[in-house]
């Protein structure tokens, strides 16, 4: 198990990709998702990246699945916003049997397809805790066709002039702590951080964070539950820092 990706709503992807360019990101085009109606753009550092997504086609994201409807429906009521955040695991069937038998239904695991601009089609599996990925208080799931290495070759780690060299950490906050407390450890074993209002747990280098109503840190659940907060790790810790307010109900912070 480790992090995948942290997924951005936008509704104009074009002006989105060029806020984070002006801020030294690297950006590039990822193509659109087959038959689901939703087009992105990559901020890739190594595996782990960061997805803005966005609804290019209306009718088809209305028809395809309810993912799709509940993003099209979050941009239309909420513009642009931190949605969600996958985790990438060799064996989504075990995964979703630790989940079942905590009473936690799943999707899946659901085939997709996105086509490059250069026309490369690549292929996943998802596995997505009850049905909708997006503002909810826990991840999804993800299994890659390709090796990572082969898929690095396809979509390359850019140069950041911002210095970013991983996404370190994910703030979520959370209706139910012990709720949340029970599914995480379904997959990620015990916490490693608890309190009355704030837990962690750990995957490889990244610290998902989980905050619960009380905690004063947190927006607040008018967006429903769900990711809050990006931590990014700084290849130099001592240079200047982009800005921590790019992306509309996107806080960055940089370690």
């Amino acid at each position: 198990m480790r992090f995948d990706h942290a997924v951005i709503a936008v509704r104009d992807l074009a002006a989105a990709s060029e806020r984070l360019r002006a801020v030294g990101f690297e950006v590039r085009p990822g193509g659109r998702h087959l038959g689901f109606g939703t087009e992105n753009a990559i901020v890739r550092f190594g595996l782990d990246y960061l997805e803005l997504i966005t609804v290019c086609d209306e009718a088809e994201a209305e028809r395809a699945s309810a993912r799709s409807r509940a993003l099209a429906e979050f941009l239309r009521g909420h513009g642009s916003g931190f949605v969600g955040f996958a985790l990438a695991a060799d064996d989504l069937d075990d995964v979703a049997r630790r989940l079942r038998a905590i009473g936690q239904e799943v999707e899946g695991p659901t085939p997709m397809r996105r086509r490059r601009p250069d026309g490369t089609v690549l292929e996943w599996r998802l596995l997505i805790p009850g049905a909708v990925a997006w503002r909810r208080p826990w991840p999804f799931f993800i299994s890659w066709s390709l090796p990572d290495v082969e898929r690095l070759t396809v979509e390359r780690p850019g140069s950041h002039l911002a210095g970013v060299a991983a996404v370190s950490g994910i703030s979520v906050q959370v209706e139910d702590l012990e709720r949340a407390r029970a599914l995480y450890a379904a997959v990620l074993g015990p916490s490693a951080v608890a309190s009355d209002a704030r837990l962690a747990f750990r995957v490889g280098d990244l610290t998902i964070e989980l905050v619960g109503p009380s905690d004063g840190r947190a927006p607040g659940l008018a967006r429903g539950p769900g990711p809050f907060e990006l931590r990014l790790r700084l290849k130099d810790p001592g240079r200047p820092r982009p800005a921590e307010e790019v992306l509309p109900a996107v806080l960055f912070r940089y370690e």
